[in-house]
């Protein structure tokens, strides 16, 4: 092709979304075979398919397969172990990186046809930006900042603002390697935003996402039927409940068949003490209206450091039946580590549990006076120490999202997807009045978020959300069991997501329930996953 003709088209290389994508693990650098690319010709508009060659074999270099290397996996990240390739392909010859990236060239912001195209785009240039800095191929990586910023906006559509905060995130990571670069710009790189402006944001989340209604008519329901005929109740939020979730749960109370409980006493754990003036007020009102003997317990501390003392302040007395609630909260604790004491039979049990990925044989053999100490994430152990206050009901909301992987492309497609169709779904509300919260809740609520997710490792990387698939083990191991929610309960809940649904043209929810679990959907994409758990019965219960 002629030097011309050559400055004239621009031809960007895109990666097959649906072809197995390279093992991207952090510090390892690897060696990976050329994927499918798909050419677009900008001048003249063609599509065409570029197929690499075959390797000597005869096997294609871009066959479906997971290499069968070892993962050096952070403390609290998750990842599935990787299949053993296929006896029957044939070997891939490795090919740096480079090869497969984009040449990029000086020209003016790309526009291509629809909205899906872009995300194509995007996210094959986003793969190779972080196969670039895992490499440390940090020229690549700029290439690759440059060819996304063409194709994002602040103020584009959902897409784009979405591109713009990972395009963000990841040239914040590129400073990793560099901490010395990083401390001199640090003031003119954006910082993690003031508590009150983030929880002003958060609040503004709260209005104008209904799926969170959806999620606390789940919540509700399931600590109704756990407390249902006990007079003396007692509801412990760990935090992210709203005011309003509480004052539906009231009348919930108080229309019962046999009357309202005798006593409800609601400890909250919040540090925020504007938020827990105007709870108490509103909920205290509402409870005298109802005719509700009501306690209202504020606990001045946060989830991260929450300590025995703030536990002891919840005031849980023997009688009372207790039902506790964490909305958005517990995937915080993965990222720390501590240590417990447990008998030495039990702690090599644990040991050989985590090796072995089986159950250990019940133990047989008398109470051990040995101990030693067993690492655990602090969410695992906060969860056995709400295990010992033998709770009716523990109602977990989370994000059904898997953000948690070790291998750094994998967490990073999946939040780009995630992070889509909440940007999505809150375009979709469009109210006029709201557009300023919903500037608001993405620029400072979300892409603090994405920022800790893409550029952020170890102890500081805190949104560690995970599916539910990993959070049910979880949840065993602490000493729960799923709790019965009935169908009444489910009917309720995707009444609430129908109702929301409006006529279903702009926004569509759904609610699934599978295992005592309800999933919630924004069109095709599950959100939200809210769960019951039940203390499950030890020997002598």
């Amino acid at each position: 092709m002629s030097s011309e003709k050559r400055n004239n088209i621009q031809d960007v290389i895109l990666i097959d979304d649906d072809a197995a994508s390279p093992t991207l693990v952090d510090a390892v650098p690897l060696a990976v075979a050329a994927p499918p690319a798909v050419i677009l010709d900008l001048e003249n508009g063609a599509r065409r398919q570029q197929t690499p060659p075959l390797n000597g074999s005869g096997g294609d270099k871009t066959e479906k397969q997971d290499r069968g290397k070892s993962v050096q996996q952070e403390v609290g990240s998750s990842s599935a172990a990787p299949r053993k390739p296929s006896p029957e392909m044939a070997p891939i010859e490795a090919v740096p990186l480079a090869v497969a990236a984009p040449a990029i060239l000086p020209g003016p912001q790309l526009q291509l046809a629809g909205k899906s195209s872009n995300t194509v785009v995007i996210k094959g240039l986003m793969q190779h930006c972080v196969g670039a800095l895992l490499t440390a191929n940090y020229p690549m990586a700029n290439k690759m900042l440059e060819a996304i910023s063409r194709l994002v906006s602040l103020d584009g559509d959902a897409v784009q603002r979405v591109a713009f905060a990972f395009a963000e995130a990841l040239g914040r990571r590129t400073l990793m390697p560099l901490p010395g670069v990083a401390w001199a710009l640090h003031l003119q790189l954006p910082r993690s935003p003031a508590p009150a402006l983030t929880e002003a944001a958060r609040g503004s989340f709260y209005k104008i996402f209904p799926l969170f209604q959806v999620a606390a008519t789940a919540a509700n329901h399931a600590i109704a039927e756990a407390v249902d005929g006990e007079r003396h109740v007692h509801l412990v939020d760990l935090g992210g409940a709203k005011t309003d979730q509480w004052r539906e749960l009231l009348r919930l109370l108080a229309a019962r068949p046999g009357g309202p409980p005798s006593a409800v006493r609601l400890s909250v754990v919040s540090e925020n003490e504007d938020f827990l003036s105007h709870s108490a007020g509103i909920l205290t009102e509402e409870a005298m209206r109802l005719r509700v003997n009501f306690v209202f317990n504020p606990v001045r501390s946060h989830i991260d450091r929450l300590s025995p003392t703030h536990i002891a302040a919840f005031g849980v007395e023997p009688g009372q039946a207790v039902a506790i609630t964490a909305t958005l909260q517990l995937h915080r604790l993965i990222a720390d580590v501590v240590n417990i004491q447990l008998p030495a039979a039990t702690a090599e049990a644990q040991a050989d549990r985590k090796g072995k990925g089986k159950m250990p044989a019940e133990q047989t053999a008398g109470p051990s006076t040995t101990t030693r100490p067993h690492a655990i994430t602090k969410a695992d152990a906060l969860l056995r120490v709400l295990r010992d206050m033998s709770p009716k009901v523990v109602v977990l909301t989370e994000q059904e999202a898997d953000h948690n992987g070790a291998i750094v492309w994998h967490r990073i497609r999946s939040a780009f997807d995630y992070y889509v169709a909440l940007f999505t779904d809150m375009e979709a509300g469009g109210a006029s009045g709201q557009a300023a919260e919903r500037v608001a809740v993405e620029r400072v609520l979300l892409r603090d978020e994405i920022m800790d997710i893409v550029a952020r490792e170890g102890a500081a990387r805190r949104e560690r959300h995970e599916a539910m698939k990993r959070w049910a083990p979880r949840m065993a191991k602490a000493g729960f069991v799923p709790a019965q929610v009935s169908f009444e309960a489910f009917v309720a809940t995707a009444r609430m997501a129908h109702q929301l649904s409006g006529d279903g043209k702009r926004r569509l929810y759904r609610a699934i329930k599978e295992n005592g679990c309800f999933f919630i959907y924004s069109q095709m994409t599950p959100i939200l996953s809210v769960s019951a758990w039940q203390p499950a019965k030890r020997a002598g219960e």
